[in-house]
């Protein structure tokens, strides 16, 4: 697959657009690739072959163009002097599918990213950035990207409204607005991308939900950070939170290079209404929470569930409550202050997804389960997974082939019962006994004791230093390692 190019400048692009949208080609060649017929899928020529990923279609900006800007007269968007001043202000009915739509962000870039809640930080949309309102998609396959240009390359902020940070568990008091429903909704359109073309080019945060995927399917999420979505609760003993930063729903979505972290209740949360999220990749991602709860250290600033907060995990799936088909999960980081890391399989709705292949990922100490699936599951796949728990453990059950290879089980239980676990080159140490060989993975620096504070977690280094292990476990071996392999993938920040 390809990385992000970005040599083609805006002004240029507008050229007549190919009637299939990019993205589905880009989604053929990559279904090519996994079947082994890479030879016939033609490399477009203006993208870059950089570390493999999945294409962010930042050069499919082949239709018409358009431009929003605080800046603009408002006229017809057609200029970054005609531009319409706010996403409210997009004319949807005038926009042809294939069009290409840029959002100004002036000359303030946020220098925080992933931003950290501390008081001298620059807040997206509040003391950096340029701040727009949520807004609704209107059109199928159209894409929406940050600009790159000198003096519009700043941050890209769509604010729900709520400035004040949502409140930690059992928090005495709080006073904010709710904010809005949601911070961008795509509609239910297909072939949608959204791309804040470096990391964290555009923010998404203060909604009740961050993103509302819909029912379209074939959408992609890309280089954006969605934090402090949610709103605020009252549970015995004060204050709590609930909210997601994405609603989790349609088929074939890509979701790269993005930063998920410190939602209102999970980051991924499946919508009430969902149809199959099958074929739906994420990858490149740093999913977790940065707000220690100050009154329970170690611990999310909305848990932990054990004192009666809140249920908080990195991708939680319980609708449409049918077996779905393909999950890829590849080069992402979950933690710290996950209840749950990934969580596709709900035993009360009956949802099961079979077919999920976790590659090159971290999960980072979660309170209760790494990874976790109520039902019985058919054809995992985990390759080269680090899973570091000084806490809770691992449960797959399975009614069918499960694999896992030159993978590390640091620490937690594990409970995988079966017919076939299938296992090779892969190391367990500390908790319960896992598939492979017993042997201390001697990581150069981890945290011990139950619940590190997340400082520890955060300063962790776990490449493994044991004889015969250094391909072995995740190549994320650090938290800050999932900014530099975004940045990489951009061709700098």
């Amino acid at each position: 697959m390809y990385g992000i190019a970005r040599t083609v400048p805006e002004s240029s692009w507008g050229r007549e657009r190919k009637r299939t949208p990019f993205s589905r080609v880009v989604r053929l060649c990559l279904s090519m690739m996994l079947l082994g017929l890479a030879a016939n899928c033609t490399r477009p020529s203006a993208l870059s072959a950089q570390t493999p990923s999945t294409n962010l279609s930042d050069v499919v900006a082949q239709g018409q163009t358009f431009y929003v800007s605080p800046n603009g007269n408002g006229a017809d968007g057609r200029s970054w002097a005609t531009a319409w001043k706010d996403t409210t202000s997009i004319a949807w009915a005038g926009i042809p599918a294939g069009s290409t739509i840029y959002l100004d962000g002036g000359t303030s870039r946020c220098s925080v990213s992933p931003y950290d809640f501390a008081s001298a930080s620059p807040d997206p949309g509040v003391s950096c950035g340029t701040r727009y309102s949520p807004f609704v998609v209107g059109q199928d396959d159209v894409s929406i990207l940050r600009s790159t240009q000198a003096g519009h390359n700043g941050t890209v902020v769509i604010d729900g409204g709520r400035d004040t940070p949502l409140p930690y568990c059992h928090q005495p008091s709080y006073s904010a607005s709710a904010g809005a429903a949601f911070g961008i909704d795509l509609g239910g359109h297909t072939d949608v991308v959204i791309n804040g073309q470096n990391r964290s080019g555009i923010v998404v945060r203060g909604a009740q939900d961050g993103v509302n995927m819909g029912v379209g399917g074939h959408d992609t999420l890309a280089n954006m950070e969605l934090f402090d979505n949610g709103y605020p609760t009252t549970i015995r003993g004060g204050y709590n939170s609930d909210g997601n930063n994405i609603l989790f729903n349609g088929p074939a979505n890509i979701y790269d290079r993005l930063l998920i972290h410190d939602g209102g209740q999970d980051e991924f949360h499946s919508a009430s209404s969902a149809v199959s999220e099958g074929g739906s990749v994420i990858e490149n991602s740093w999913i977790g929470n940065l707000r220690e709860n100050p009154l329970h250290p170690g611990h999310s600033f909305n848990g932990p569930e054990s004192a009666g907060c809140q249920h908080v995990d990195g991708v939680q799936i319980f609708e449409p409550g049918t077996t779905i088909q393909k999950l890829t999960i590849s080069w992402d980081l979950f933690g710290p202050g996950l209840n749950q890391g990934l969580y596709p399989s709900d035993g009360g709705t009956g949802t099961t997804f079979d077919n999920v292949t976790v590659s090159n990922t971290l999960f980072l100490d979660a309170e209760s389960h790494n990874l976790m699936t109520d039902t019985r599951v058919n054809n995992w796949f985990l390759n080269r997974v680090t899973i570091f728990a000084t806490q809770g453990g691992t449960e797959i059950p399975t009614n069918g082939t499960t694999r896992m290879t030159n993978s590390i089980k640091a620490g937690g239980y594990w409970y995988t019962p079966g017919p076939k676990w299938l296992a090779r080159n892969d190391i367990w140490y500390g908790g319960e006994r896992a598939p492979g060989v017993h042997m201390k993975p001697q990581f150069v620096r981890a945290p011990r004791g139950a619940a590190p504070r997340f400082t520890l977690l955060e300063s962790a280094d776990l490449r493994p230093t044991c004889r015969g292990c250094a391909a072995m476990g995740s190549p994320l071996r650090s938290w800050h390692s999932i900014f530099a392999r975004i940045d990489t993938l951009n061709g700098g920040f």
